[in-house]
Formats: structure tokens, C-alpha cells, sequence
């Protein structure tokens, strides 16, 4: 639990949660502003927002920075609980298809290509897992190390070229594109 915004946003990268509350009023960043930022980071992760704000404009820069789900206070616990297993359960999938020859197991931890397990460095299955999840999406080498590394990384940023090219060799993948000046993405076959 983090009660000033910006020592919740790197922490965030640190933790990876399943979910987030987030409360509106925050010192130093707004939950409104802390919400966009951690959506930037990793869009798949669930926000609910919490605020004393009781006007329906509110609720709907809630939603429009990001959040999942939006909750006035006071509230009852019980509800707020049946919202998180709610998201969490929509959230919770056994199978992320990377192509279609390949997918991770996610309760097994474990990246399958033509059916068969194929081993990857815990960095690598972390990358290939938040591109899959976030696919056509393009993110750049510094959100990449912010996200999979973490805040505190100081090595070089070339290690996420070294981890694309390992991926790409073990698993044969032609939809792991990059785009100059861009970054990586995982791009769905149409």
C-alpha cells in the first residue's frame, strides 16, 4: 500500500500487481494522473478508482483516464470485493497465444512452440508475456526496461535488442516486429 502517487508508480514496476486501487485525491500526483500513467505502463492491469467526487463529469474522467471501475465513497467493502473478483477474474486466462505455432502456459510458466516446451530465461518469458498481452501494441526500449527490469535498471538498454533476438531465434517468431525509432511489438496476424 503506497500513499504518496509517484512512490506508487515505481513501485509498480517493482510489484506488477493483478490490480490496483487507486484512490483520486493523492499527494504530489493526482489518481487521475497516477491511472494514465500506470495504463501507459501496462494496460492489462486493472484499476479501480476510488473518490469522495459524486458528479457523473467525475466518474467520466475516471473512465477516461483509464480506470476499470469506479467507485464513490462511502462504499460498502463487500461490493468492492465483488469488483475485484470481478476484474481479476476477466483478467485471469490460462493461454496467451504468441503466434500460431506458439503460446505461454501461464499456470505452468512455460512457452510451448509446435506443442513442444521450449526454455527461456525468466526476462525472456516476462518480455514475450507483456507483449502478447499487449499485442500491436509498440512499446520503446526504455518502457521495456522500466517494465520488465524495473526503475532501478543500469545496465545497457541493448539488452532488450539481445532478448528480442533470443526470442526470435527460439521460437521462429516473424510477428515480433520493431519499428525504427518506434520500438517492439508483437503484431497480431490479420
Amino acid at each position: 500500500m503506497f500513499h504518496e502517487g509517484y512512490d506508487a508508480l515505481e513501485n509498480f514496476y517493482l510489484i506488477k500487481p493483478d490490480l490496483v486501487i487507486l484512490d483520486w485525491m493523492l499527494p504530489t500526483i493526482s489518481g487521475i494522473d497516477l491511472c494514465k500513467e500506470l495504463k501507459l505502463a501496462n494496460p492489462s492491469t486493472p484499476i479501480i478508482m476510488l473518490t469522495a467526487k459524486s458528479h457523473d463529469l467525475d466518474e467520466i474522467t475516471g473512465f477516461n483516464s483509464g480506470a476499470d471501475d469506479y467507485m464513490r465513497k462511502p462504499f460498502n467493502p463487500k461490493i468492492l470485493l465483488l469488483r475485484i473478483k470481478s476484474l481479476l477474474s476477466r483478467k485471469e486466462k490460462h493461454q496467451v497465444k504468441i503466434d500460431e505455432n506458439s503460446y505461454l502456459d501461464l499456470s505452468k510458466k512455460q512457452v510451448f512452440n509446435n506443442n513442444s516446451p521450449i526454455n527461456l530465461s525468466p526476462k525472456e518469458y516476462e518480455l514475450l508475456l507483456y507483449l502478447g498481452e499487449n499485442k500491436d501494441r509498440y512499446f520503446s526500449r526504455e518502457q521495456l526496461i522500466e517494465y520488465i527490469w524495473g526503475f532501478d535498471f543500469d545496465g545497457d538498454f541493448r539488452t532488450v535488442d539481445t532478448h528480442i533476438t533470443n526470442l526470435r531465434k527460439k521460437l521462429q517468431l516473424e510477428n515480433l516486429k520493431n519499428k525504427r525509432g518506434i520500438g517492439y511489438s508483437l503484431v497480431s496476424k490479420k
